[in-house]
Order: structure tokens, then C-alpha cells, then sequence
């Protein structure tokens, strides 16, 4: 049986004091303000771990408490986007350290 799928957050639409309050409890939030979000660096850490072995970015911002029901898909997409291009930069820069040595 197909459950129906959970409706994603509007994109742009701040957070109210409630939601804030919520997003500041999760372990993997550090702190947030009505547009932003800052991330814990350990989640930052297992997210690429788990992008890396293939699992869907939602599933693990989902695991984590702030699905995009919470935060939004294209929030989602943006981190995960983000935090992809920041490993593949030390994967580079580690290549190149070693090259020179």
C-alpha cells in the first residue's frame, strides 16, 4: 500500500518561533534564525558519509528530523549539493598535496 507522500515546505517562507524551536533541538542543528539554518558539523560529516554510499539526501535529512516536510526539498538539494562539492575540493586538494610530495 502506497502511503501518500509528505508535502514538502514552500520554498522562501521563513520559519516561525515554533519551527526555529524545533530545528534548534535537533542534534544536527546548531543554530537557526527565521532563513537560515547552521548545520552541526558531526551531521555535515555523516551526511557526506552517507551521500557517498548512495543513500537520497531527503532520507537522510529525514532521519535526522528535518525532512522537507521541515525544511524544504530544494534546501535539501542545495546542502547536499554543497556539502558534495566541499568533499570533492578536499579529494582535490589531498591529490594535489600528494602529488607535490
Amino acid at each position: 500500500m502506497n502511503r501518500p507522500k509528505a508535502k514538502a515546505r514552500p520554498r522562501n517562507k521563513p520559519f516561525d518561533d515554533q519551527e526555529r524551536q524545533y530545528l534548534c533541538g535537533l542534534d544536527a542543528v546548531d543554530a537557526c534564525t527565521e532563513k537560515r539554518i547552521t548545520w552541526n558539523q558531526a551531521f555535515i560529516a555523516y551526511t557526506i558519509k552517507e551521500l557517498v554510499r548512495g543513500c537520497a539526501p531527503s532520507d537522510i535529512f529525514r532521519r535526522a528530523g528535518c525532512g522537507p516536510e521541515v525544511i524544504g526539498s530544494k534546501r535539501i538539494e542545495r546542502c547536499a549539493a554543497r556539502w558534495r562539492k566541499k568533499l570533492e575540493k578536499q579529494q582535490e586538494q589531498e591529490k594535489h598535496d600528494e602529488q607535490e610530495s
